[in-house]
């Protein structure tokens, strides 16, 4: 469980880097789908307990990522995180911004 909160922190932190690049700006309802994408994102392939809790971190997280995501997202980084497949995905949306 430890490993799998750490990586949630580690997501956190990349996910906060990667919407502030160039672009135009997405709608608060294309941040409120890509809060809920993360969300899934985060659980996915988890199970028990540790999925549980993963999932009430990241539906706690979901008001912060929509303000970042409004604030200084971009379209292009939203389009990309919402077909994100994997955090690992994810991860690639933010650019060399991320790096």
């Amino acid at each position: 469980m430890r490993k799998s909160y750490a990586m949630f922190i580690a997501a956190g932190f990349t996910v906060s880097l990667a919407v502030g690049a160039c672009g135009g700006k997405p709608s608060e309802d294309d941040c409120k789908k890509f809060a809920d994408h993360f969300a899934t994102l985060m659980t996915k392939g988890q199970e028990g307990p540790a999925a549980e809790i993963t999932k009430q971190v990241a539906d706690g997280m979901k008001g912060d990522l929509v303000k970042e995501c409004v604030d200084k997202g971009t379209r292009a980084e939203i389009d990309c995180a919402l077909k994100a497949a994997s955090m690992e995905d994810l991860e690639k949306c933010g650019g060399s911004k991320s790096k």
